[in-house]
């Protein structure tokens, strides 16, 4: 079961403490990730929903500006390639609760293959390492580091 608080964590270098604290959306991704059947659901249309509540939740809570206030102070415009990554590290975290039986494995796999998920190779890497040869856990570490930008994999990815 997810809960809202290791979404806040996820969220919280994209979004910043203040609009996580004054929305309710951590709790909304709570529930659309626990809703979802993590063995018969529709992985894609998971996260084009998580993507599309992150993407309501801050145009309503900037009034349509799309900047928020990090932590540092700084005042950035969300983009909406921002959303996009978002959905994907969220969707991590029902991959992970998908069975470790080669059905699971070949789902999760299967949409690594057909998408541009961090969250399907991270899956395949952290989850489901043991299913894999050295040759193809190589491979998609490789995929990993040339195809998404090091601040979303370093802290998961041994180099």
């Amino acid at each position: 079961m997810v809960q809202a608080e290791e979404i806040s964590v996820l969220l919280h270098p994209w979004l910043g403490k203040a609009l996580l604290l004054r929305s309710d959306v951590c709790e909304k991704a709570a529930s659309l990730l626990n809703g979802f059947m993590p063995e018969a659901g529709n992985l894609e249309s998971l996260e084009k929903s998580l993507d599309t509540l992150l993407f309501r939740t801050v145009h309503s809570m900037t009034q349509g500006d799309m900047r928020i206030l990090l932590d540092d102070g700084r005042i950035v415009r969300v983009r909406m390639d921002d959303f996009a990554m978002m959905a994907d590290d969220l969707l991590y975290l029902k991959m992970r609760e998908i069975s470790r039986m080669p059905r699971g494995y070949e789902r999760i796999r299967s949409y690594a293959m057909s998408h541009s998920s961090l969250a399907a190779l991270r899956a395949l890497l952290v989850d489901l390492a043991s299913m894999q040869s050295e040759e193809e856990l190589a491979a998609v570490a490789q995929t990993v580091r040339s195809c998404h930008p090091p601040f979303r994999w370093q802290y998961w990815l041994q180099n």
